[in-house]
């Protein structure tokens, strides 16, 4: 259930507790309080339902339960403060990355988020990237840019600097495979609706040559 559907459901429960009152009013003089109790009654059921109409909107929309959804959301919150933490330290420090490195670091990132946030059920696939990798490319990020940004270095610090452009490089490659492995779920999805037209066309083709040779 949308934001809008959800307002105007909430609206138009408003609507009716307010009518049944003024209804109830006229009926029932000078009973204020059992006016109040039967509209109080009335306001809980009509939230009830209007609850549970939405969460099976959202059960059927995304495939996931309510709380399910909400535990996808909070962590996709958590995911897209580091990733503008990660772009922030990143245009900061373009020492860390050539260009292309750092444009196409971030383009992973943001690419896994969008497909989730539009498809909350698919969170699952990427979960070693939402609660390990994304976590080991921010604070390794965030080391490096510390330790860059000292104003006296010695030779470990260059050579602990050099270690760390070179894992985070290969971390961005075990992102990039992360990506990879949500795509070949669509991959492997369209090739099965594809072997189903293919056989429905063949079916259809076959009764088609059949029916020619019967006449």
């Amino acid at each position: 259930m949308t934001l809008f559907k959800k307002i105007m459901a909430f609206t138009g429960s408003i609507i009716i507790v307010f009518v049944l009152f003024g209804i109830l009013s006229a009926i029932f003089t000078h009973r204020l309080l059992l006016i109040s109790i039967i509209t109080l009654v009335v306001a809980g059921i009509l939230f009830f339902f209007s609850s549970r109409a939405g969460e099976k909107a959202l059960s059927e929309k995304t495939g996931l339960t309510k709380k399910e959804y909400q535990y996808i959301r909070s962590n996709l919150e958590e995911a897209r403060a580091k990733i503008m933490r990660l772009q922030k330290i990143m245009s900061s420090h373009k020492t860390l990355y050539s260009f292309q490195e750092r444009n196409k670091t971030l383009q992973l990132t943001k690419r896994i988020y969008t497909i989730v946030k539009d498809e909350p059920k698919r969170f699952y696939e990427a979960e070693d990237f939402f609660f390990s990798h994304l976590d080991s490319l921010v604070e390794l990020t965030e080391k490096y840019a510390f330790l860059e940004s000292q104003p006296v270095k010695d030779k470990k610090i260059y050579q602990t600097l050099s270690d760390t452009r070179s894992l985070l490089n290969d971390l961005s490659r075990v992102i990039e495979k992360d990506l990879f492995t949500m795509l070949n779920q669509d991959v492997n999805s369209l090739d099965f609706e594809l072997e189903v037209a293919k056989n429905s066309i063949s079916k259809q083709k076959q009764k088609f040559e059949r029916g020619q040779k019967d006449e």
